[in-house]
């Protein structure tokens, strides 16, 4: 897992120095990402959201307190809620697709990290999936800060693409 570009992400070296070894987190003893930017950028979800991915993909054990990677799981759920996807991290994630051919699931459908833990999704959160139960479909808004990439598929048309869930076989 260490060496998978989904967990890479454009940081200032002060940033990353204040960070050190300290899991995510609101407390204390823990790292809140958005601290560095003064609130200029809402990072929260998107960290929440790589962090599921290592989770998943990596099977990352250690996941929750200070030796885990965040400090608890209702801080992951309240920051995926908090901040949603946006532009910028959806053309993150098809950016990444087109080189490794691997894509964050928690960014096409951040629902299903409720789902993970057996907790209800939010009524009326939106989701670039629109598949969250009383949810609506989330045009993502770009984050003015970053880089307003709107994603593009593999052939260039700039359609975000989505992958259909089902229970069915």
């Amino acid at each position: 897992g260490e060496n998978d570009i989904m967990m890479l992400r454009p940081t200032a070296t002060s940033e990353n120095g204040s960070r050190s070894n300290k899991a995510y987190g609101k407390g204390g003893s823990y790292y809140n990402p958005n601290n560095e930017s003064g609130g200029k950028h809402d990072l929260r979800g998107d960290v929440a959201r790589i962090v599921l991915y290592q989770h998943v993909r990596w099977e990352q054990t250690k996941l929750f307190g200070t030796s885990g990677v965040i400090e608890s799981r209702a801080v992951l759920l309240e920051w995926m809620e908090a901040d949603p996807v946006d532009t910028w991290e959806l053309g993150r994630n098809d950016a990444v697709e087109s080189i490794t051919g691997t894509r964050n699931v928690f960014v096409d459908y951040p629902e299903l990290a409720f789902v993970l833990f057996g907790e209800q999704v939010p009524t009326d959160y939106q989701t670039p999936s629109g598949k969250a139960k009383g949810g609506t479909t989330q045009t993502p808004t770009p984050d003015n800060n970053q880089n307003n990439n709107t994603g593009t598929d593999n052939n260039g048309n700039g359609d975000n693409k989505y992958y259909e869930l089902s229970n069915e076989n």
